[in-house]
């Protein structure tokens, strides 16, 4: 068992520290889990977004409730939708690198043509524990938004299946580059939000394009990371 050595004689003593163990790299659940809980108390605090909460899209709804959970939402619900990417590499150290999906990006992109600042890349500057272990519970200081409306697909992928961007200085570097939004100092604006019903139609599409191509699950680069926070109150969902 980690953490323990066992001696001559059947006692048990702790292993000796192990100083390597904060800066091994964070998994991405774990960056999506704190990051996500300092998200939520922006946008219910400095985003003005009291009622907020946030939902996660699995890769197993592929059931009609998947969907009909937000077309019962009342018709003043508002979705924004953050895509948790993770950081590449051991260090933490700029620039920091993120895999984009070609695939994933053009179906947040067609959903941002509806709300242009409802969707974005969340783009934490943490690669290690030990980093992590130092900001908490300030993680919003570097942690960053990227806008999915301006990035046009073919611009950034030039028909590649991926895209790694670079990231520091509060810009990132696809093609062109294209600015950061500090997490910590965005107020976000009031009257953005993908209305209830268009985003349940865009969920709709996404779950029907996968059926037509014959996959019995979606591609996980579709939904995985992707946490959509509701504003309003729901009509009848549970």
């Amino acid at each position: 068992m980690a953490g323990i050595r066992r001696k001559a004689g059947g006692m048990i003593h702790p292993a000796p520290h192990d100083p390597a163990a904060l800066s091994a790299k964070i998994s991405e659940k774990s960056l999506e889990l704190n990051v996500g809980a300092e998200l939520l108390a922006t946008l219910r605090g400095v985003w003005g977004m009291p009622k907020a909460y946030l939902r996660g899209l699995t890769q197993r709804e592929e059931k009609d409730w998947g969907v009909d959970f937000f077309v019962e939402l009342a018709p003043t619900t508002r979705i924004f939708a953050f895509q948790f990417k993770a950081p590449k590499g051991q260090v933490d150290d700029p620039p920091y690198r993120y895999r984009l999906s070609n695939d994933q990006h053009g179906v947040l992109h067609t959903l941002a043509l509806t709300s242009p600042d409802s969707v974005y890349y969340v783009l934490p500057f943490y690669v290690t524990h030990e980093k992590l272990a130092r900001d908490v519970p300030f993680l919003v200081q570097d942690t960053w938004l990227l806008p999915v409306a301006p990035m046009l697909p073919a611009n950034v992928f030039g028909g590649k299946a991926t895209k790694i961007i670079r990231c520091e200085g509060g810009v990132a570097h696809v093609n062109p580059k294209y600015p950061l939004q500090s997490l910590r100092h965005n107020e976000g604006n009031p009257s953005a939000g993908v209305p209830a019903r268009e985003f349940a139609a865009w969920y709709r599409r996404l779950r029907s394009a996968a059926v037509a191509e014959n996959r019995t699950r979606r591609s996980p680069w579709l939904v995985r990371g992707l946490l959509v926070a509701i504003v309003g109150t729901a009509a009848s969902a549970v």
